[in-house]
């Protein structure tokens, strides 16, 4: 009796002890077939990249666009190719969306660019994919500039500079131009009537 009294302790201790490390309780990092597909292709043909991005978010529901871009330029083999063919990415991910999600969309496609570009190829590369996400998405330049400057804080200066001046409010650049008290238009108006004229020689018609 004090023997399986023994064994059924020793087993219940056995249990909480390696619990914990069964495989079941660590998260497993998979390649989706759709995802795997997509890599494979850019490795492929990586100039087919922006088009084979564009496909894949006009297929796919707008909250996929960021993955998706973060895949393929991931996926992009390094040096000139990822520089030249990021940016061209980004912009055809965001032009792809339907047009009342690229906004909401833009600045969350840019950074997913932005974190699959190694560090060393930040420099060159960042300031790219931020001009091409403003210039898709304008409406969304404040939060393109917030999310990459978060990314990589040592740009702030290079990220500002890509992304432009802020655009000036249509209200603001072409004011309403209204009359003023002392104007010379009113008078001008009415010494320009016939009624404000004065009679040189009587009879006056």
């Amino acid at each position: 009796m004090h023997m399986r009294g023994r064994t059924l302790t020793l087993a219940i201790v056995l249990v909480g002890v390696t619990a914990p490390w069964t495989p079941a309780e660590v998260p497993a990092q998979t390649v989706t077939p759709t995802s795997a597909a997509l890599i494979e292709a850019v490795t492929n043909d990586p100039g087919g990249a922006p088009k084979l991005a564009a496909q894949e978010v006009a297929a796919g529901a707008p909250a996929s666009a960021a993955p998706i871009v973060g895949a393929v330029v991931g996926a992009l083999p390094p040096g000139e190719p990822r520089q030249t063919l990021a940016p061209r990415v980004v912009s055809a991910a965001i032009a792809a969306l339907p047009a009342p999600d690229r906004v909401p969309q833009a600045p969350a496609c840019a950074c997913a660019a932005i974190r699959a570009v190694p560090p060393s190829e930040q420099g060159r590369v960042v300031p790219a994919i931020v001009s091409a996400a403003v210039a898709i998405a304008p409406g969304a330049r404040l939060q393109i500039v917030n999310c990459a400057t978060e990314a990589v804080p040592t740009l702030a200066a290079a990220i500002a500079a890509a992304a432009g001046p802020a655009p000036i409010q249509a209200d603001l650049a072409s004011p309403a131009v209204s009359p003023l008290p002392g104007s010379t238009i009113g008078r001008d108006v009415l010494s320009s009537s016939p009624q404000a004229q004065g009679c040189a020689s009587p009879p006056c018609p």
